[in-house]
Formats: C-alpha cells, sequence, structure tokens
C-alpha cells in the first residue's frame, strides 16, 4: 500500500510540540472532565507490557511520575533505549524509544534530562505494520482508525489541518467531543491523519482539502477520503 504522508515522518513530532504548546482550545473544549466510549480493556490490561493509554495520566507504564531507568527495571533494557529523536527543521533531542522498530514502538520526551524522568510527552508511530499495533487509547481511540471511526468515538465532527503542509492531517480541535482531554487550555491527546493512495482519484480529492486550513471531519471530502490515524501524542497533567 502507498499512503500519502503529509509531511516526513520524523517531522511529526514537531508539528504537534507546536500545536501542544500554542493551541487554544475553543469555549466548547474547556470542560476538563469528559465521558468516554466504555471499552472492553481487559486483554490490553492484562499485557505485561500494558498497552493501555489514559490522555494527562498513563501511556502503558509510562507515568507522569516515572524515570527511564524504573522503565527499564520494568521492561527490561531491551525494550528500553535512549535514543536520538527528529523533532523537524533540523533539530534533534535526546529521548527514550520503547520497543524500538516493531509495531508498538513509542517516542518519549522527558521534561528532565539530567534523571531522566517525567515525561513532557509520548508519542505513539509504529515503525512497522501499524495494522499490529496493540495501543489502545481510552475512548476506543487506535492506530489506524479512519476518520469516520474516530469521529463516532468523538460523538461529534471534529476538526483538522488540511494536508500538504508541517502540520497536515492533525487534529485541531476535538470540539468538545468525548476525545476532548483538556485542561487550562493544555490539549493531552493529539493524532495525525494520513489518507490510503489507491487511485488517482484519492489525490483529486485530496487536492480539496490542502494547505493550511482547517476543515470539519463531516467536510464531504474529508468523509469520502476518509484518512487513518498514523501517528497519536498524548501529555501529561
Amino acid at each position: 500500500m502507498i499512503y500519502r504522508y503529509t509531511w516526513y515522518s520524523a517531522a511529526l513530532l514537531v508539528a504537534l510540540l507546536g500545536l501542544a504548546s500554542c493551541h487554544s482550545i475553543s469555549e466548547s473544549d474547556t470542560q476538563e472532565d469528559t465521558t468516554t466510549v466504555a471499552t472492553d480493556t481487559s486483554q490490553i490490561l492484562n499485557s505485561p507490557n500494558d498497552f493501555y493509554a489514559i490522555p494527562g495520566e498513563k501511556v502503558g507504564n509510562v507515568r507522569p511520575e516515572s524515570t527511564e531507568v524504573g522503565l527499564i527495571e520494568h521492561l527490561g533494557a531491551e525494550n528500553v533505549r535512549r535514543d536520538t529523536i527528529y523533532i523537524g527543521e533540523g533539530e534533534y533531542r535526546i529521548g527514550t524509544t520503547l520497543f524500538k522498530g516493531t509495531s508498538d514502538e513509542a517516542q518519549i520526551l522527558w521534561k528532565d534530562t539530567t534523571n531522566w524522568a517525567y515525561p513532557e510527552l509520548v508519542r505513539i508511530i509504529p515503525a512497522v505494520r501499524p495494522q499490529d499495533s496493540q495501543w489502545l487509547v481510552e475512548g476506543g481511540v487506535r492506530i489506524g482508525a479512519s476518520l469516520k471511526e474516530t469521529e463516532q468515538l468523538n460523538g461529534k465532527p471534529f476538526e483538522l489541518y488540511g494536508f500538504g503542509w508541517d502540520y497536515g492531517g492533525t487534529v485541531s480541535d476535538w470540539k468538545g467531543g468525548k476525545l476532548t482531554y483538556s485542561k487550562g487550555g493544555k490539549t493531552y491527546l493529539g493524532a495525525i491523519f494520513v489518507y490510503e493512495y489507491k487511485e488517482a482519484e484519492q489525490d483529486t480529492l485530496a487536492e480539496k482539502v490542502m494547505g493550511d486550513g482547517r476543515f470539519m471531519s463531516s467536510n464531504p471530502v474529508m468523509q469520502q477520503l476518509n484518512p487513518h490515524i498514523y501517528s497519536l501524542e498524548i501529555r501529561f497533567r
């Protein structure tokens, strides 16, 4: 399969970092707690590695107070690696990669880079076979979820940026839906959508939702294109 990535995967993080730091949520997003979709998480929660994420609270075994040393003790050194993470525009940061090179790969950036403690964010971005990713976000969001599926989970349409630029396909506003995880203007759940190239018609459709404008997921072209989630980002309170 060929995917039309709206920007290079190495630059995904810088866009999400920028949005999280400067995004001002609308009045409908000011709720601090949201009701989420009931999800059967027993299988994932029983996993020895725990692939369940709650925005603002946890990403598997990664919690607000986590340290790299603690993760190594729990997951094993083979699953926790100090890593150089490209964040875009020629810049790199040192962080930690979990399950590197697998369908469950996740990258951590730390607030404290002296003791490698207190995660700033975790980005979930499978290195291979995204369809095999075990990660599940509270509310039912997964890697590979389509725009239509995500809209149903949110309980209402949401807003995302047009394709073809640095922030392309990034959710800009959950519009107060069930996937709105925010407090004090800070958003804890981010997602980036890409569309699958099947035929020239897909590119013709995408041309209508390109650029730095914002489009509702209910937009007829977005509905027809029906992109899917390529990357997720979770921040902590």
